[in-house]
């Protein structure tokens, strides 16, 4: 059998190489001086609330047959279909989500009022979004 031979450390060896002094850690890194929020939303929604009248036939698979319009909006945003039909308030639950990812302003008590007033036309301007930022799944 061929022999290997493993090389240790001794203990004093081991720490000679991290014995930095504080002031080769501590770079300072350059900054602009201007402090960013990740929490600040700077895009508006692509298409108001109520415009129905833009995409008929889109308008027509949504007033017609809700739940399957519902259903393939979420499987375009990579969630469930079953989530539309199962969980209560999924809609402003996938509202919130296109907002955050597409940096749309509004806020979660906005996205839920929303989708509780009128799903429908909620569930067009989500769709208008997706289409207009070539989401396509």
């Amino acid at each position: 059998m061929p022999s290997t031979s493993v090389k240790f450390l001794s203990p004093s060896s081991a720490n000679a190489h991290r014995e930095i002094s504080p002031t080769h850690i501590q770079q300072k890194q350059p900054t602009s001086g201007v402090q960013h929020n990740p929490w600040d939303f700077e895009y508006p929604w692509s298409q108001d609330l109520c415009t129905c009248k833009t995409h008929c036939d889109e308008t027509c698979y949504a007033i017609w047959c809700y739940p399957c319009f519902s259903c393939q909006l979420a499987w375009r945003m990579n969630e469930s279909c079953w989530v539309t039909c199962c969980v209560p308030g999924s809609l402003a639950i996938l509202r919130t989500k296109i907002r955050t990812a597409f940096r749309i302003d509004g806020s979660y008590a906005a996205d839920f009022c929303v989708a509780e007033c009128c799903p429908c036309c909620a569930t067009l301007q989500m769709a208008g979004e997706l289409r207009h930022r070539k989401v396509m799944r």
